[in-house]
């Protein structure tokens, strides 16, 4: 008899935030086609997509070090392009997305399949330790979509401010029963990390922000992976994508 595992939260379908759009750029990179709505784009995300530079630490990360076989849960699933990537190796139904801007939780979805990945489920939520009591949690929404994050640390004009579903980290992992986590969402990641993760995660590909929490957050993320038996993997890391390896 199979064991049973916890089951992950019912994608929200997001109502009260649809896609509305005249123009629907689109982009390809690696032979994977991108459509997203101009007012999710801003200039340094367009000229991103258009040098073929759109992510590529992350996508050099798991197309180098994801394997046959592994389960991967992306944190900050954006426009769908690494689930998309991802899925050349695992295949669909091994990759669990969780995106909090809801328009691009729509976006990732229709991405994912446009370009014939089936199986692929995208949650809308923002990740948060277990020990966060809430139900929602406040999530500010940039027009240049990569920069929104549930961490209000902005120098420039203030973002448009949603409450969004808060998804617990354990419940998760669990419910994914990933083996990779990829994890990008702006400063969010500073506190996910400080409780047990399960033995099971053999390797974590993390955009670290630095600039949002400093030296002291940065070392606390590195101490709370150590802790878990996770330690820095230099020949997957470049830059601050930094790749974590189970000892």
């Amino acid at each position: 008899m199979p064991a049973c595992r916890p089951s992950l939260p019912e994608p929200d379908t997001c109502k009260g935030f649809p896609i509305e759009s005249v123009a629907v750029p689109a982009f390809t990179l690696n032979d994977i086609t991108l459509e997203i709505p101009a007012e999710c784009l801003g200039k340094n995300v367009t000229a991103a997509l258009q040098k073929g530079t759109f992510e590529h630490g992350e996508a050099r990360a798991l197309s180098s070090q994801l394997l046959p076989g592994d389960r991967l849960l992306e944190l900050g699933s954006g426009t769908g392009y690494l689930a998309c990537l991802a899925a050349r190796i695992i295949g669909g139904k091994a990759i669990t997305g969780v995106e909090a801007f809801p328009r691009m939780a729509e976006v990732a979805r229709a991405n994912l399949a446009r370009n014939k990945v089936a199986g692929a489920q995208i949650l809308w939520g923002a990740a948060v330790p277990d020990t966060y009591a809430g139900a929602k949690v406040s999530f500010s929404a940039r027009q240049e979509f990569w920069g929104s994050s549930i961490v209000g640390n902005w120098a420039d004009a203030a973002p448009e401010t949603q409450e969004v579903p808060a998804l617990k980290i354990g419940p998760l992992l669990d419910g994914s029963r990933a083996t990779v986590l990829s994890c990008d969402i702006e400063g969010g990641e500073l506190a996910l990390f400080d409780q047990p993760l399960p033995d099971r995660l053999r390797m974590v590909i993390m955009e670290i922000h630095p600039r949002i929490y400093g030296n002291a957050g940065t070392k606390r993320i590195f101490d709370a992976l150590s802790r878990n038996g996770l330690t820095y993997y230099p020949y997957g890391s470049q830059g601050p994508v930094v790749v974590f390896q189970r000892v």
